[in-house]
């Protein structure tokens, strides 16, 4: 489901961003890139989510 959300929430922002700077370029919006590169960052934060070794959190208790 993580997956799914990620991917959904990566395809609109990726479109609205490429709109926007296209529009700042005076150049066609390629929605495809955008797309493309809304999937390769999804699979990005994936593999970096599995990868990444982070250290145990423990909660603060107050002596």
């Amino acid at each position: 489901m993580k997956f799914i959300v990620l991917l959904f929430w990566s395809l609109i922002l990726s479109e609205v961003a490429g709109f926007i700077i296209a529009k700042l370029n005076a150049s066609a919006l390629n929605p495809s890139l955008s797309a493309i590169i809304a999937v390769a960052f999804v699979i990005f934060i994936f593999v970096f989510d599995k990868v990444a070794i982070l250290p145990n959190a423990k909660a603060y208790s107050a002596k």
